[in-house]
């Protein structure tokens, strides 16, 4: 290549890195802030000034258009000037102060700033007045938003510089009056001293539940009845959907307050409200203990209640509860509430609430036909109802040789060998494991009413009568227990428990010495 050449090409190149210079100088920021004529200070963090969270006596919060929060230190703790009587939240209050030993700026723009008004300054966002046990005050006033990095253009009462404030600075100190007071508490209640659950829903009940006295027990595991809403009593179930149940009225807290004194509830539709929850408990009274319960690996305590209702002495239970009015959703979905005899309204998360409120029989109650273990039982009588055959079964126990308990059965009046105990319980085990599938339909019409199968239980101090009914003819038959009849069994597995029972009959048994 010639020189000539090597000087041309030499040049172009010269003139393309000039250009891309220029492109470069137009298009890339000369900073973060889109402000003009700003120069910033290189340091990334600037210290403004030192405030000592536990020399302050006072801190005000004032927004434009909104009411200002003034709050003042006594020696019982920190106070709202006009709501003194107001529960204040001491935590909330010390948290605002996070971000005020020291304060600081991200960065400080140097020069006379521009005008207050190009930082949204002249009429500030917010404005806070600290002041501190030396007799001292701060202000800070917080413009517009930093464009680029977030947080907020601000200054103080002490100088003329303009600074940009971190977003913790700002957000800890931007607080609502109502998150400043300190809202009511439900005490967190034990499930083993719940009383009662009752739910209404536009003033009718839809659900109600109930510890009882052991002669009024529907199960013989556990001491929880569900009354409403169906005219017969249910049995509360004994597995984990009960645990679940009790846990949505146990642990109760509030989201958020929404009116401090409220005196017109109509707003939130709380002056008719559209659910009622009551929920029932009691506290031990000094001086009682509760006995310990012995170990005992027996089969028969699986799904029995802990409750403590009818184990602790009515004269040692202190009766407490509460009452929970549900008012409308806001604008989140959450809904509004508030508590019997209170005047201050919340919020509570629309799932907690709803399911609060929908508590439902049918999801919660015992789903066993008959849940009792044989060996708990005296015995009992099936009569198979398409050939009348009767079934009569006698349980007793005794002390072997080895010290342990023996079960003694009888069936028909014949003993049953300890080698044929399996068999004889099969037909008991099988209706031990019938549950009810659904509700019956009274629009349903059976074409008998005469049961094909029923069973009387002999408990300590009370019998116990299921009858299973003819219903659709092809999949259910429907359930009396003690009168209650409101739901559905499957056919077919009620089928196999009439032939087990009737297959008794094979059993070679000898008569009772």
């Amino acid at each position: 290549m010639s020189k000539g050449k090597k000087q041309v090409l030499t040049l172009v190149g010269l003139c393309v890195l000039v250009a891309a210079a220029i492109v470069l100088y137009f298009l890339v920021p000369q900073g973060e802030d889109e402000k003009t004529g700003e120069q910033e200070s290189t340091s990334e963090t600037v210290r403004v000034f030192q405030v000592e969270k536990d020399n302050i006596t006072a801190i005000s919060v004032s927004r434009e258009g909104e009411e200002s929060i003034s709050l003042h230190k006594e020696e019982a703790g920190w106070k709202l000037e006009n709501l003194p009587e107001a529960p204040v939240d001491q935590e909330a209050v010390e948290s605002m102060f996070q971000a005020l030993s020291p304060v600081t700026a991200t960065k400080e723009l140097a020069g006379d700033g521009g005008s207050k008004q190009e930082y949204g300054l002249e009429k500030p966002q917010m404005t806070v007045k600290i002041t501190t046990s030396d007799g001292k005050s701060h202000e800070i006033y917080f413009g517009d938003t930093v464009p680029v990095g977030g947080g907020n253009y601000g200054m103080t009462a002490e100088s003329d510089k303009i600074y940009t404030f971190a977003d913790t600075l700002y957000s800890s100190l931007d607080v609502e009056k109502n998150s400043l007071i300190s809202k009511e508490e439900i005490a967190e209640i034990s499930a083993d001293y719940l009383t009662k659950i009752s739910v209404k829903n536009k003033s009718k009940t839809t659900f109600l539940a109930e510890i009882v006295s052991d002669d009024k027990k529907v199960d013989a595991y556990t001491n929880w009845v569900i009354t409403k809403p169906y005219k017969k009593p249910l049995a509360g179930s004994s597995t984990n959907d009960w645990a679940t149940l009790q846990s949505f009225y146990t642990t109760v807290s509030f989201d958020a307050l929404v009116e401090y004194q409220c005196t017109e509830k109509k707003k939130y539709g709380l002056e008719q409200p559209a659910a009622e929850i009551q929920v029932g408990y009691f506290d031990l009274k000094d001086g009682y203990g509760i006995p310990e319960e012995e170990d005992s690996d027996s089969v028969s305590t699986v799904g029995k209640s802990t409750n403590k209702a009818n184990v602790v002495p009515k004269k040692y239970q202190d009766p407490k509860g509460y009452t929970l009015y549900v008012g409308k959703k806001d604008e989140n979905g959450d809904y509004y509430v508030s508590l019997k005899g209170s005047e201050h309204v919340y919020t509570l998360s629309a799932d907690k609430t709803e399911n609060m409120m929908g508590a439902d029989a049918y999801t919660y109650m015992d789903h066993s036909v008959y849940s009792t273990l044989a060996t708990d039982i005296k015995g009992y009588e099936v009569t198979i109802g398409h050939s009348g055959k009767k079934i009569t079964v006698t349980h007793d126990s005794e002390k072997g040789e080895d010290g342990k308990e023996k079960n003694i059965w009888t069936l028909n009046g014949k003993t049953v060998p300890a080698d044929k105990e399996d068999t004889f319980l099969t037909p008991y085990s099988k209706a031990f494991l019938l549950e009810f599938t659904s509700a019956a339909k009274d629009s349903v019409k059976p074409e008998s009413k005469d049961p094909v199968l029923t069973a009387v239980y002999h408990e300590e101090g009370r019998d116990v009568t299921v009858r299973y009914l003819p219903y659709d003819g092809t999949n259910f038959y429907r359930v009396d227990k003690d009168g209650m009849d409101y739901f559905l069994v499957d056919k077919m597995s009620v089928d196999a428990v009439i032939q087990a029972f009737e297959s008794l009959s094979d059993l070679d048994l000898q008569e009772k010495k």
